[in-house]
């Protein structure tokens, strides 16, 4: 993946994002791929509250694990998404 970042020239230079087949990726993938911000997961993965690897003094995430962990956090799946929707489509009408 990359990004697009200008420097002092104002002209755009591309940043690479860290990650190893996409199987392994740092703050920064993870940030891009899956939403929150470099510093908040940082600090989740400090607390112990998401899955992460240390690989000397970085942190590292397996992106198996963390499509698992988004996957199982409680909330509404797509599925039920769309049958509440069509539920409040009949109720309208």
């Amino acid at each position: 993946m990359t990004r697009r970042k200008t420097h002092d020239a104002g002209e755009p230079r591309v940043v690479r994002r860290k990650g190893i087949n996409g199987l392994i990726l740092d703050l920064s993938a993870a940030s891009a791929l899956y939403g929150p911000t470099e510093k908040s997961l940082r600090r989740l993965a400090e607390r112990g509250l998401i899955p992460s690897r240390r690989l000397l003094s970085r942190v590292v995430f397996l992106r198996s694990e963390l499509d698992n962990f988004f996957l199982n956090l409680p909330g509404v799946t797509l599925d039920e998404a769309r049958q509440n929707i069509a539920r409040r489509e009949k109720g309208t009408r």
